[in-house]
């Protein structure tokens, strides 16, 4: 049995400014045309900092978490730097298909909606949905939330979930989640639903919070990059199957998380199944 430790910082800051972070590498000056950038020698990549363990920021703005881990390997492998640039997650994917970033990197449950605007790297998580309420609140199904107010962040697959999953909810919609959970905390909101690993990491922070009701996804969580571009796809792809087969993938993935894999990742990728098993 491993013992794994989660160290997802859940500060829940979205900087305002510009984030840089260089990975490592030379910064290939044909790179741009080699991976189809918008700058030659860099990725511009859109990162959401309110999704820990994912991404999330330091005090001083820097952009941490398991995606941002995993962006930095990719980049380091494809000899290129990276510019990380705060928005929110439909912020993100516009400004793929408006041309602003080469890359959203951060942790986009992949849909048949969003297939039809971005296209999705492989996935790198599968998760859950949980429903998060106070500790007072005794609801421990779906239907228990008719006429209260439950909250998701715009533009997440948590928001269509609360549509067609919680009958009779009220929708309340939220730019990140940090005000979505003060919120909640406040008494504001009955509940709010998001991502199983986003959930585990307010829980550690909010002791007064508890998972009501956890479902599982039919989707993995990827990143995802213009749909126009499939040079930067693929080369992305090609490098995550280099990392799951040489054990980085898996170190990365301990690093955030506290759960093993699931199997639908590990069907996304079975070279994590003796690693898991180890």
């Amino acid at each position: 049995m491993r013992n794994l430790a989660m160290k997802a910082t859940a500060t829940g800051a979205v900087a305002s400014a510009v984030l840089l972070l260089a990975a490592c590498g030379g910064g290939d000056s044909s790179a741009g045309d080699k991976y189809g950038l918008h700058q030659s020698g860099t990725i511009t990549a859109a990162v959401s900092t309110d999704q820990p363990p994912f991404a999330s920021a330091t005090k001083s703005g820097k952009p941490v978490g398991f995606i941002v881990d995993i962006t930095d390997e990719v980049a380091k492998r494809l000899d290129v730097k990276v510019t990380y640039k705060a928005s929110t997650v439909p912020g993100a994917l516009q400004g793929l298909t408006s041309g602003q970033y080469d890359l959203a990197a951060s942790g986009l449950g992949v849909t048949a909606e969003r297939q039809k605007s971005v296209a999705f790297t492989k996935g790198l998580y599968w998760s859950t949905t949980d429903v998060l309420t106070r500790l007072d609140d005794k609801a421990t199904a779906l239907d228990a939330f008719k006429g209260k107010d439950v909250g998701a962040v715009t533009g997440s697959v948590q928001q269509d979930f609360v549509k067609s999953k919680m009958p009779g909810a009220k929708l309340s919609s939220f730019q990140t989640q940090p005000s979505a959970v003060s919120k909640l905390l406040s008494g504001g909101l009955d509940a709010f639903v998001v991502g199983g690993p986003d959930s585990d990491a307010y829980r550690k922070q909010y002791k007064n919070l508890r998972v009501a009701v956890s479902a599982p996804v039919d989707h993995a969580t990827a990143m995802a990059v213009p749909k126009s571009n499939t040079k930067l796809q693929k080369a992305t792809d090609a490098q995550l199957s280099k990392m799951v087969d040489d054990g980085t993938f898996m170190k990365i993935y301990d690093k955030w998380f506290t759960e093993a894999p699931a199997p639908e990742l590990i069907k996304i990728w079975p070279g994590l199944a003796k690693q898991v098993n180890k």
